[in-house]
């Protein structure tokens, strides 16, 4: 879930129509810079379909969710989707990507972009840890963590995740930062990270590279 932070609770307005779909091609240009055996698995698991909303998260699953016949979200719940820039809906197979959130309210052009499709990387990074993570690899989450890049670290640890979310969350934005260096152009595994947090990835994404 990118962007679960307490700081990320402020004010927000509606940013307009074409803010939001500018937001909207940014993610799809976000789907198509994902290697094809990678679109691949995400059609497989029911993880290629995603909205980008002006609305708080919480509402906007509760509300599908209930349309979904499923039961509603109780409102610690959806207080606490309100925080998330995006996130993954297994039940639902969608992704949700709020691009009104009061923490993109003031960003230039380019680090809103750069933040959308961070957001949509990590949720996709997220869909394939959940379904693709084995048991095992759950398990070792704390450990995993600690072999984790310190901002990565710190990061998950900071946003309060429980510990059968570490794993989940490591591969995730691990995920979103590899496809930043292969956008930038960079391919391989990366000097900051643990050669077990890389083969991990690798098996669970279908990284290639």
């Amino acid at each position: 879930m990118a962007g679960d932070d307490d700081s990320m609770r402020l004010a927000r307005g509606p940013i307009g129509e074409r803010r939001l779909e500018r937001a909207r091609r940014i993610v799809d240009l976000a789907w198509r810079d994902l290697p094809g055996q990678h679109r691949l698995l995400l059609e497989n698991i029911g993880a290629s379909r995603w909205q980008v909303l002006d609305r708080p998260l919480g509402n906007s699953v509760n509300d599908l969710l209930i349309s979904a016949g499923y039961a509603q979200l109780l409102p610690a719940g959806r207080v606490s989707l309100d925080r998330a820039l995006g996130m993954w809906i297994e039940r639902l197979h969608l992704v949700l990507i709020d691009a009104g959130h009061s923490v993109l309210a003031d960003l230039d052009d380019q680090t809103f972009e750069l933040m959308l499709v961070r957001t949509a990387w990590h949720e996709w990074g997220h869909a394939l840890s959940v379904v693709r993570a084995e048991h095992d690899d759950v398990a070792a989450g704390e450990r995993l963590l600690d072999l984790a890049p310190d901002g990565v670290r710190e990061f998950i640890r900071r946003a309060g995740y429980r510990r059968s979310e570490y794993t989940h969350e490591l591969i995730a934005e691990i995920y979103a930062l590899l496809m930043s260096r292969r956008r930038r152009g960079h391919t391989g595994q990366p000097p900051w990270l643990a050669d077990e947090i890389y083969r991990l990835v690798r098996r669970v994404s279908g990284w290639s590279e």
